[in-house]
């Protein structure tokens, strides 16, 4: 498995991504800005961003990485929306996209998801998580043990 193809295929689908947001944000009229119409979330740009993620991650999974790659991909997407918390619409579809990665966790050994599970507690703290973050801890607290 060639993980520099994979880092470098997850980047580009963040740049462009990133880039149709910041795109659609100065689009936005200003009526918009004050709530008026909330324009963007609903753009097919975000549909399509799901969707290539999901093939991306499934493209992942098909070429039987090790948990130690498995491990390494998660931690890039996991902390995507921490490094990218603008603008708000891209933030919270790289906080759906987690969503995508619950079979990939099953993918990980002991000690990765174990190790994982620290560092996304401790990214995500209880207080800031959505629904699919709970899973994705007690997905990976199942993985840990």
């Amino acid at each position: 498995m060639n993980r520099d193809f994979y880092h470098a295929r997850l980047d580009r689908l963040l740049e462009d991504y990133l880039a149709d947001c910041e795109k659609l944000e100065r689009a936005r009229k200003p009526t918009e800005m004050f709530g008026l119409k909330f324009g963007a979330p609903t753009d097919p740009r975000h549909d399509r961003f799901l969707e290539d993620m999901g093939d991306f991650l499934g493209d992942f999974a098909a070429e039987g990485p090790d948990s130690a790659a498995v491990r390494e991909l998660l931690e890039r997407l996991y902390s995507l929306p921490l490094r990218h918390p603008e603008p708000k619409s891209a933030y919270w579809m790289l906080v759906a996209v987690q969503g995508l990665t619950r079979e990939l966790i099953s993918r990980l050994g002991r000690e990765d998801a174990a190790a994982l599970l620290r560092s996304y507690e401790c990214a995500w703290p209880r207080r800031m998580r959505l629904p699919v973050q709970t899973e994705l801890v007690k997905l990976l607290h199942t993985a840990a043990k």
